[in-house]
């Protein structure tokens, strides 16, 4: 009998935990809905028009936000399940109607502050004339539209409990973030010494090839008489060396219970070494590209992908290298065995087809200029390890939902909403179809079509919501379900996901949220592929409509 009677107290208590995260959700949508509207919307260079301190001041507002996410996204590191776990069950604990007063305000807040910033970022007369008035007006209505949203989203004394009971973790946050914000003036101030060292490098290789070798020392620039560079502050190295210390410091501060310290820090600084090695081999290869009449492969695909290639490779290896070797791992992980008694890694199937994607489309990619002739190779080394990895995935959820396709759809919509009108990488495509075969730009196209919108997806899905959503709950993912939901795990995964979007990291994000929700929903990978497959095929359909090819990313 007690069975039976809780049975339906168990399900209310589910249903209400589940309706109050998704108005979580719902609350953390609107403020970054409204952040990334205003970003877009306006822009701060004409403020530097008027020679006044506050519009210096309001110069720098993109800085202090670049300050808001690094203190947010390191006390979330650093807070974890505890923290997060804390203001989910204060927000739950929020009663509804309280919330409507603030609500209220914070639009009527939000729609004032909008009207403020249109006329302050035009920088017309009268922000000119009283630019104390106009800074005052900002901040003030901007001020108010943060505070309403927070006593909406629960009330002042929750924020006072969450503040007194996790002040230490706050205060690490903020302190942490601040260092990290400032740390990237330090490196622009000092990227000259670094790119010295790489210069010399570069130009001490580049006499063992060439003999007519040419270096300019005070203006850091090394090649041959036919191709020359310039060392950029990108091109130094401080920016990989910045990238693979994170990686690698975010990497061993999440699985910390499982990797054997002090060992594992060695880690940093044979990584930091690494990548700035082979960033100076990277610039000696440009070279030789140019120099052997390359010269469009050079400045192309190969500058701008090869770094990526460095970073990319360097970090998977010390992943693998933590992962399988087993020296840096307390307990190793066993191999799941298959019902055919045939040994499966589960990181290796999970992983694998990204992976191959990913390595194919930077080699491919570096070796072209424009359009990526080699793409099917891309797609083929995908389907090559899935049909390989294909017992891994036997007990995953395959079904049609439409409730996917519908997320699919809305996904399509905020994409395009968010896409950048200046965006034109592939403007030259066309141009580059119509110099080749009517038969092979038909076939590029539907492998293009192909990979995009199934076998994309398909390999994607697998490593962000199939792999990393629960790696990032637990190190033997075997034993947590598909499906799995976790604060950490859900926005980590999803900002991994906006990042390898590049520039369009922002809408990547969004996109890699509403693919986790159809995950979440039914506890189903095959719905967040098909989600996920929508939307690339709705993509694919706007472009063959319109012919605005920069949409395909």
């Amino acid at each position: 009998m007690n069975a039976i009677s809780t049975a339906p107290t168990f399900v209310v208590t589910s249903v209400r935990r589940e309706k109050s995260t998704l108005a979580l959700v719902a609350f953390l949508a609107l403020l970054l809905g409204e952040i990334l509207y205003l970003t877009v919307t306006f822009d701060t260079e004409p403020l530097a028009r008027i020679r006044s301190p506050w519009m210096i001041f309001l110069g720098w507002t993109p800085q202090y936000l670049r300050l808001g996410i690094s203190v947010a996204v390191v006390t979330l590191l650093l807070g974890g399940r505890q923290f997060l776990g804390a203001v989910s069950t204060l927000h739950r604990s929020a009663a509804p109607a309280a919330r409507l007063p603030a609500l209220v305000v914070h639009g009527a807040a939000f729609g004032t502050f909008l009207l403020v910033s249109g006329g302050l970022f035009a920088a017309g007369r009268s922000v000119a004339a009283h630019p104390a008035l106009w800074a005052t007006a900002w901040c003030v209505s901007g001020a108010l539209t943060l505070v309403s949203w927070a006593f909406a989203f629960f009330p002042r004394r929750h924020w006072s409990a969450v503040a007194v009971d996790h002040r230490s973790v706050i205060g690490w946050g903020f302190a942490a973030g601040t260092l990290m914000w400032a740390s990237g003036f330090l490196t622009e101030a000092t990227w000259k010494y670094l790119a010295r060292y790489t210069f010399l490098l570069v130009a001490w290789a580049l006499r063992f090839i060439y003999a007519d070798a040419v270096s300019i020392p005070e203006r850091l620039i090394v090649g041959t008489s036919v191709f020359k560079v310039n060392i950029a502050p990108t091109c130094s190295g401080y920016e990989g060396i910045g990238l693979i210390l994170a990686f690698l410091g975010i990497y061993l501060y999440l699985f910390r219970k499982t990797l054997r310290f002090p060992a594992a820090l060695i880690l940093l600084p044979i990584g930091a070494a690494a990548i700035w090695l082979l960033n100076a081999a990277r610039i000696v290869a440009l070279v030789i590209i140019g120099t052997s009449g390359w010269r469009e492969i050079a400045l192309g695909g190969f500058h701008s992908q090869a770094g990526w290639l460095i970073f990319n490779v360097v970090g998977l290896t010390f992943v693998a290298a933590i992962d399988r070797g087993g020296y840096f791992l307390r307990d190793p992980r066993p191999l799941r065995v298959s019902a055919a008694g045939r040994s499966i890694d589960s990181t290796a199937a999970f992983l694998g087809p990204f992976v191959a994607m990913l390595a194919v489309a930077m080699v491919t990619g570096a070796f072209s200029a424009g359009l990526d002739w080699l793409y099917p190779l891309r797609i083929a080394a995908a389907a090559l390890v899935i049909w390989r990895c294909a017992r891994a995935y036997s007990n995953l959820r395959w079904s049609v939902s439409y409730g996917a396709v519908g997320i699919g759809v809305v996904t399509f919509v905020v994409w395009m909403a968010m896409l950048p009108a200046g965006l034109s990488d592939k403007a030259g495509w066309p141009a580059a179809l119509h110099s080749m075969p009517a038969s092979w730009s038909a076939v590029w196209l539907g492998l293009r079509v192909a990979g995009y919108a199934l076998i994309a997806p398909l390999a994607e899905e697998l490593a962000f919501r199939g792999y990393a959503t629960r790696r990032l709950i637990s190190a033997d993912i075997d034993n947590v379900p598909v499906g799995a939901f976790s604060w950490p795990s859900f926005l980590l995964s999803s900002l991994i996901f906006g990042a390898f979007h590049g520039r369009l990291w922002l809408p990547g994000l969004i996109a890699g949220m509403a693919f986790a929700w159809a995950l979440y929903r039914r506890r189903s990978l095959g719905d967040a592929v098909l989600a996920h497959a929508t939307t690339n095929g709705l993509i694919a359909c706007y472009v063959f409509a319109t012919g605005h090819w920069s949409a395909w990313s």
